[in-house]
């Protein structure tokens, strides 16, 4: 009689009998895969969950606390005018280093019916400069001249509620891809919605979003109070937004809502694929008002500026993006493309201003460091004459004004910039970016402008506009950034920058054309 072996089949590649080895009742054959491919399931979900660690502050499936402590160390050595207190040249301390630290705690919530979000911050800024504000014709020399001047004090400090938002969703209802935010909540324009894929998502992040509006993320950062409706389907997404911004960017006191500043915004996407292969396509029209009690910057003479509580700003915007990351050779070629055109009243002038950036980059994704080489160039139209009724000169609106001018002495009104960038990946989760800028204005007649829009209640416009003597060119930016990514709750970068001025600088700051600014900073967040 044999001895059967109900072990599993023969190993695959034997045939015929084999020593001590009797082939099992098909039956039990059969049984014993079955319970072999339920234990290796069974095995391989248990490994999946213990992968999937819930995150950090998850305390129930539908609450869950975040977090984040961001510190800074800051340094300059900024540009320097010579004092002449006669013309409003009143301080030039232009060498030193601040200390920023930014706080966040709040609670998540997410259910089928809707979502939503409460969140504090707390702000503080630490031995600012009370010397590095020049005065109207030249403005603060460097970001800690900003910061004193929209805050009158060297150690400013704030807690506020930073977001306080209930979002409804229509899918609960059977209409899909629908949803409504009310209440207080970030916004960045160009970012309605990601694709998922980590390199088309970040060139969307830092070369297309937030040009216009921003949350001004780099500082104590602003919000929005108002509503945002979303219709996102797999080939589209439809977003409309109408708020008032909140106080922020240069200002610790982020509670206060500037009332008197509206905006609406509203944007058809398609998404990537969707019409044209491995491209995404945006179009968006931006309504800008503003009766603040300040007065207007542009290159007429002071006394001809009016105030916008006796003549306004009324602003439309209409502009468009394309964005494409695509597989070609041994690795991946990028474009984009970003306009837009302007008209409305700026304060008693007729506004007609336009802008457009056109940028493309490849990188080698199958070497060592990752080389990624980008080159672009963006325009932002002057005005050519202060005289005629028209104003030429681009506004931004709102935006993360450091997206675009990591060294922040300059921003995208009456400005040309040519620019080339390479992006090193050493190892993993560590990034290394140098980055070269030729500056020169649109228009020479027109202002050097720098600020970044609407900050405070009061006091000042955002932007700053120094005179550019008839001059051209701005001159040279260089600078070179590090980060590194530690885990998932911690990381820490690097920045340098070196500023090489040239004639229209050399109007403004006489006694020093060149500029260098660094930080260090940390940040851990759950």
């Amino acid at each position: 009689m044999r001895e059967r072996d109900l072990t599993g089949p023969i190993p695959a590649g034997h045939c015929g009998k084999t020593p001590g080895i009797v082939r099992s009742r098909p039956g039990a054959q059969r049984q014993l895969t079955r319970l072999g491919v339920m234990a290796t399931l069974t095995a391989m979900g248990s490994s999946a969950l213990a992968e999937e660690e819930p995150p950090l502050g998850q305390i129930s499936p539908n609450f869950r606390v975040v977090g984040e402590l961001r510190g800074r160390i800051e340094a300059n050595d900024f540009f320097r005018p010579t004092l002449d207190p006669k013309n409003g040249v009143t301080a030039n301390q232009n060498d030193y280093a601040f200390g920023h630290l930014r706080a966040r705690l709040g609670v998540e919530m997410k259910t089928p019916w809707f979502d939503g979000m409460i969140q504090g911050q707390y702000s503080g800024l630490y031995d600012l400069p009370n010397d590095a504000f020049a005065g109207p014709p030249v403005g603060p020399l460097g970001l800690g001249g900003a910061y004193y001047k929209d805050n009158g004090s060297t150690n400013p400090s704030q807690v506020f509620i930073k977001q306080g938002w209930l979002t409804l969703k229509s899918e609960a209802v059977g209409f899909k891809g629908g949803s409504l935010k009310a209440g207080r909540f970030e916004f960045a324009e160009g970012l309605e919605y990601k694709t998922g894929d980590g390199k088309f998502d970040t060139l969307k992040k830092i070369r297309v979003s937030q040009r216009l509006v921003g949350p001004f993320g780099f500082t104590l950062s602003r919000s929005f109070d108002g509503m945002n409706l979303v219709y996102d389907r797999p080939d589209f997404n439809v977003s409309l937004m109408a708020s008032h911004p909140t106080q922020g960017g240069f200002n610790t006191k982020g509670m206060d809502e500037i009332s008197h500043v509206d905006l609406a915004y509203g944007a058809v996407t398609a998404k990537r694929g969707a019409l044209i292969p491995d491209t995404e396509a945006r179009f968006f029209y931006l309504y800008y008002g503003d009766d603040r009690n300040v007065q207007a910057v542009d290159n007429r003479p002071v006394a001809q500026r009016p105030k916008l509580n006796v003549q306004d700003l009324a602003i439309s915007t209409v502009g468009t993006h394309l964005l494409t990351v695509t597989d070609l050779g041994p690795g991946q070629a990028d474009g984009m493309f970003w306009g837009a055109y302007q008209w409305g009243s700026w304060t008693n002038l007729r506004h007609e201003a336009f802008a457009l950036g056109a940028e493309g980059g490849y990188q080698f994704t199958g070497v060592p460091l990752k080389p990624w080489l980008r080159v672009g160039y963006f325009y932002g139209s002057g005005d050519s004459n202060p005289n005629n009724g028209v104003h030429g000169t681009f506004f931004q609106v709102i935006p993360t004004v450091r997206q675009y001018a990591k060294f922040p002495y300059f921003n995208q009104m009456n400005m040309q910039d040519v620019f080339f960038q390479i992006n090193l990946a050493p190892i993993e989760n560590v990034k290394v970016g140098i980055d070269f800028h030729h500056l020169f204005l649109a228009e020479s007649q027109d202002l050097f402008y720098a600020g970044s829009g609407a900050t405070s209640r009061s006091g000042a416009l955002g932007y700053f506009g120094r005179a550019s003597g008839g001059n051209h060119t701005v001159g040279e930016l260089v600078d070179i950034s590090f980060s590194h990514k530690l885990n998932r709750y911690f990381s820490w970068s690097l920045y340098y920058a070196h500023a090489f001025g040239s004639s229209v600088t050399g109007n403004v700051y006489q006694s020093r054309n060149d500029a260098d600014y660094g930080f260090a900073e940390f940040t851990a967040s759950f």
